[in-house]
């Protein structure tokens, strides 16, 4: 009798947070079909006349924001796996007391840079990127990002490499393989849901970074998705439906990754291992 009533009311708490959560889309989404006008009169209001012109005003706008936000987002991902990847593997060896002590205080400054305000980091940055000819740039913004999101996903991925028993390291060097080969034919393999989650939580905070974006590029280029999103609203007046329309035309491409990446996010990193 316990466990009908704990199901219930689990499933009552499931009901309510779906709805906290469903309602706001559900207003983004009919916000979008309507004209400027309808939000000014009935902002609320659900029985209206669609229409599909905020869509054709602004669907130009927002396919050169998604193609920017693609490149930056997906030259992130990739260099930062590239870098986030080894380092996390090399993080997980307990080679000697020395060594940990070495990783703990690596640790420790990874941490610290994650407490750091990002705004903060603007100034030092844009010095950098300056000196380096940067500045102004995709390139510029790419290199931001990825010092930005590098280390979290460093951190993200050391406990997945935490969970690769030492055995296999030890059955592998057993039969003779070198690190390289030991690194790409077990590591990664056992590392691919750690991977798969970094890939899509780097993206996605590549994709929606927004401080960096409206400093480190010119005025003038095609802004990614948070930098036209940030355009619709002035100091007097906000384009809501316009708004709408563009949150709902940038998001598609993120609900495509959760659809195509679901199952594998849910997937155990130990079924890998016994395979």
């Amino acid at each position: 009798m316990i466990s009908r009533r704990l199901r219930t009311a689990f499933r009552i708490v499931a009901i309510v947070l779906g709805l906290v959560y469903l309602l706001p889309l559900l207003w983004i989404v009919l916000t979008s079909f309507k004209t400027k006008q309808q939000v000014l009169t009935d902002p609320n209001g659900i029985v209206f006349t669609p229409t599909f012109d905020t869509y054709a005003n602004v669907i130009g706008d927002g396919i050169g924001a998604i193609l920017t936000s693609l490149q930056i987002a997906v030259a992130v991902t990739v260099v930062a796996l590239l870098i986030a990847v080894p380092a996390a593997a090399a993080l997980a060896r307990r080679v000697s007391v020395g060594w940990n002590r070495v990783i703990t205080v690596f640790l420790a400054a990874l941490l610290v840079l994650q407490m750091v305000p990002q705004p903060m980091t603007v100034i030092p940055l844009y010095s950098v990127l300056a000196s380096w000819k940067l500045l102004g740039s995709l390139g510029g913004l790419i290199v931001a990002d990825i010092a930005l999101l590098l280390p979290f996903a460093i951190m993200l991925l050391r406990p997945f490499a935490l969970a690769i028993p030492n055995a296999l390291y030890e059955a592998a060097e057993l039969d003779g393989a070198g690190r390289w080969r030991t690194f790409r034919s077990l590591t990664v393999p056992l590392l691919s849901n750690g991977i798969l989650t970094v890939v899509c939580i780097v993206f996605i905070s590549a994709w929606g970074e927004f401080v960096y974006a409206i400093n480190f590029l010119p005025q003038g280029v095609v802004l990614p998705v948070s930098g036209l999103l940030a355009q619709q609203n002035s100091t007097y007046s906000a384009e809501w439906n316009s708004l709408m329309a563009l949150a709902v035309i940038t998001s598609l491409p993120l609900l495509l990754l959760f659809v195509v990446s679901q199952r594998r996010l849910i997937a155990g990193l130990s079924l890998g291992a016994v395979k």
